[in-house]
This record gives C-alpha cells, structure tokens and sequence, in this order.
C-alpha cells in the first residue's frame, strides 16, 4: 500500500506541474497580447492626434478661403491673376509655388564613390 501512495502522490506532483507550466504559459501569451494592444491603442491614438491638427490647419484654411482679401492674394500668388487695368510681372522664381533648393554639392558623398569617380577619370584619360 505504501508503494501506491509514493506512486499516486508523484502523478498527482507531475500533473500538478504540467497545470502550472499551462497556467504559466497561458499568463504570458496574455501579458503579450495585452502588450501588442497596448501598443497599438498609442499608435492610433498618435494618429488620431495628428489627424485632427491636420483638420484644424484645413479649417483653418478653409476660412481664409473664405475671406475675400485672402482668397485674392492667393489667387494673385499661384495663378499670377491680376485687377483690371493692373500689368502682371512675372519673375522665373515666382513661378513655383514652392522653390526647391538646388544642391551645390557636386561631389560624392563617400569614399567608394570618389574612389569609383577616379578610376573612371583614369580609365578615359
């Protein structure tokens, strides 16, 4: 009867630590989708944030556009219109609506591309 009780007693231990490991396991797999959500609960809420100051600029233009006077100016501004018995000039620079800087940096940015611009230099004489 002895034997059985010590058999019994390390059945009941391993399925005991089998129920923990599952119970442990089960915990973590919780924490990590908690953590996922978490994550992507700030991620949107960053969004969100940046969606509605991006609506407040646009309402913000919208109501300029309302305006008369700013509606002019911005008509005179990107598509050049003018008053009657009013001349136009025109400046190449004032074409654009946003100018993009031209780059005086003609030169490679790294050793290989120099080095790799030499030896061209040195194959064509």
């Amino acid at each position: 009867m002895n034997t059985k009780k010590i058999f019994y007693s390390k059945w009941v231990f391993c399925l005991l630590i089998i129920v923990l490991i599952a119970l442990l396991v089960f915990l973590y797999k919780h924490f990590l989708i908690k953590k996922y959500l978490e994550t992507k609960f700030y991620n949107i809420q960053a969004k969100t944030a940046a969606l509605e100051k991006e609506n407040e600029e646009i309402g913000e233009e919208i109501a300029n556009l309302k305006d008369r006077e700013s509606l002019e100016k911005l008509g005179r501004r990107l598509y050049i219109l003018k008053k009657p018995g009013e001349e136009a000039m025109v400046m190449p620079g004032e074409l654009l609506a946003t100018p993009t800087p031209i780059s005086q940096n003609t030169e490679p940015t790294n050793f290989f591309e120099s080095f790799l611009n030499k030896f061209k230099a040195l194959l064509n004489f």
